[in-house]
């Protein structure tokens, strides 16, 4: 939709007033006043412009301050701030509220003697840069003077009339109280205090301690805020155009088509398009002009634009607004937000004052290709295809490496992605593919498992991700019965899995010893005695020399020889043993052999 580069307006009083953020104890009294602070101690408040204003332009602010009636028992005062930081507040008290404002520009009305700051004790003003109060500072921008010429006194009980004026070709600002130019300072104030940056906000801070008074200020005009708009005007219609009130004569012109040329708020009925100027005049005889420009015609409130040609599933707003207008669309809404989701034809009547226009709009849904790929995936195997798809009859296909089938081969890691366009519609997906190979797991032979007995299953290294058959997930598995178990072994996704036996033994046990030992308390294979069988219900071994001499006996199954025969060590030599034995389950028996000792 176009937009329209003046404002609409038909039979209507226009009044431009720009919006105000207040902070602190600040609060509005109506007609343009704001009171700063009240008879209160320890109060601060502000009232900024919301706003940033450009230091490139002209600007003029004509305001009224109201600084108490409490003399000698009277403070703190009021501050006028340019400064590009927020619209808050800075320390109170002697700070006026803007104390510790960095970077900014204040012209101060000061009504308490603050020695530490080289206060004179009269009411004063002056310049000062950077929320910086000290008199004395590198940062005055100029010597302090006094808020009213020929009095020492400002807070006296009555509202004086304030201007201040910048001018960027000179560089000049200008502060006049009651008529007077009271201080004026010349500078860069936007290369010097803002470093480069013309765009500021605009506001005025005050503050009481332990002395107070009410505080207030009443802006009348500012250039950055009550400018005129332009207007476009219906034929016949007309247009209050309103600027502050308070000045001491108004004059707009030419007069043609305005109902009183010399008040702020006349009536216009122009019959051709006509720019007016009126001209302000304060009570000091200064001057304030402005322009505005009313525009006579049939306009075109409402374009819808073009036919639509949407994608299903989509949406479109129109979004209409005119200052002043109403609405009728085709389906009795009155909203000048509409939004389309279905095919159709639209349209809208708009009125203005008695300005009507009407636009319609055909709307077609075009269907969207679809393609999905799922969640990104691990392809398990080296040497295997991962297929995507994409396939939309009667699209076109623009894939990550621009190839254009409608199939792509998936062959090593990567980011793969497709746009498939069908008409004016598309769908995109993407996909991130990583291969792995299937780990290698090996649970051993299977193992034979003793009654009252356990084994335990080794999977592999735990460096991979195990899941049991119980469903625990070390790398190792403990088990105390017979059967088949199995484990999958997952590395990035891929998923190999193991089985093994584990087979019931009901492990008879036998006879078993060496054929030789070494009695040197090395700690290896120092006794000699049976190896095997625990389940005994008799047990006796004798070791013979080669004379047929008994050097040991013993009935203990945990007992051996230690190849001694008392506390003598025994010779190097071939011995005999001879274990007499009764076994569970087997029966007894006798077992005999020879032995070597060796040292």
């Amino acid at each position: 939709m176009k937009k329209l580069p003046v404002l609409l307006l038909c039979c209507l009083a226009v009044t431009v007033h720009g919006q105000f953020v207040l902070n602190g104890d600040a609060f509005e009294l109506g007609d343009g006043c704001f009171q700063l602070t009240e008879e209160i101690t320890n109060q601060a408040g502000s009232v900024w412009y919301d706003s940033l204003i450009n230091l490139e332009d002209n600007f003029e602010v004509n305001f009224e301050i109201y600084l108490g009636d409490l003399d000698a028992s009277g403070a703190d005062g009021i501050a006028f701030v340019l400064q590009p930081v927020s619209t808050g507040l800075g320390s109170t008290g002697g700070g006026l509220g803007y104390e510790d404002i960095e970077p900014s520009l204040a012209i101060e009305f000061d009504t308490w003697q603050n020695a530490d700051n080289s206060d004179p004790s009269y009411d004063h003003m002056a310049i000062m840069q950077d929320g910086v109060l000290s008199h004395s500072a590198p940062t005055a921008l100029t010597p302090v003077t006094q808020i009213l010429s020929g009095s020492i006194n400002a807070e006296d009980g009555a509202y004086h009339q304030v201007r201040i004026t910048w001018n960027p070709a000179t560089q000049e600002v200008q502060c006049f109280v009651d008529c007077d130019l009271r201080i004026s300072y010349t500078g860069d104030i936007v290369s010097d205090i803002f470093g480069g940056d013309p765009f500021v906000y605009m506001g005025f801070t005050a503050a009481t301690g332990g002395s107070f008074n009410d505080q207030i200020v009443c802006l009348d005009y500012i250039t950055a805020v009550d400018e005129l708009a332009d207007v476009l005007l219906c034929p016949g219609d007309s247009v209050q155009l309103t600027v502050p009130e308070g000045f001491a004569s108004y004059n707009w012109s030419p007069a043609t088509g305005v109902s009183d040329p010399t008040i702020f708020n006349p009536w216009f009925t122009p019959t051709v398009t006509t720019t007016y100027t009126v001209t302000l005049t304060d009570e000091c005889g200064n001057t304030i002009t402005d322009d505005v420009t009313i525009t006579i015609g049939s306009p075109e409130l409402v374009d819808l634009g073009d036919d639509l040609e949407l994608c299903e599933g989509s949406t479109f707003t129109y979004n209409i607004t005119i200052a002043g207008g109403s609405y009728l669309w085709n389906n009795g809404s009155t909203l000048p937000i509409f939004t389309i989701s279905e095919p159709g034809t639209y349209s809208v009547a708009v009125q203005v004052g008695t300005c009507v226009d009407a636009d319609t709009v055909n709307v077609n849904y075009n269907p969207v290709p679809l393609v999905n790929f799922g969640p990104d995936t691990v392809v398990c195997g080296l040497d295997e295809t991962l297929i995507l798809d994409a396939t939309n009859p009667g699209a076109t296909y623009l894939w990550q490496d621009g190839s254009t089938a409608p199939i792509f081969e998936v062959n090593d890691d990567g980011l793969y992605f497709v746009t498939a366009t069908l008409g004016i519609c598309s769908d995109q997906d993407s996909i991130a593919v990583n291969y792995s190979s299937f780990p290698s797991v090996n649970l051993g032979p299977d193992i034979l498992l003793c009654p009252d007995e356990t084994a335990t299953i080794i999977a592999g290294d735990p460096v991979f991700v195990y899941t049991w058959i119980d469903g625990s997930t070390g790398n190792t598995l403990t088990v105390s019965t017979p059967g088949t178990y199995y484990v999958d072994v997952n590395s990035n996704g891929c998923v190999t899995r193991a089985f093994i036996d584990v087979i019931p033994d009901p492990c008879i046990c036998e006879i078993i010893v060496p054929d030789a030992f070494t009695p040197n308390n090395d700690g290896v294979n120092d006794i000699f005695k049976q190896l095997d069988c625990s389940l005994m219900n008799q047990y006796n071994m004798k070791i013979f020399n080669r004379w047929g001499q008994m050097v040991f006996e013993t009935s203990d199954i945990n007992q051996g020889w230690d190849g001694k025969f008392g506390d003598r060590e025994c010779e190097v030599r071939a011995y005999v043993y001879v274990i007499e034995y009764d076994i569970e389950e087997r029966g007894s028996g006798i077992s005999k052999g020879s032995l070597l000792l060796i040292r």
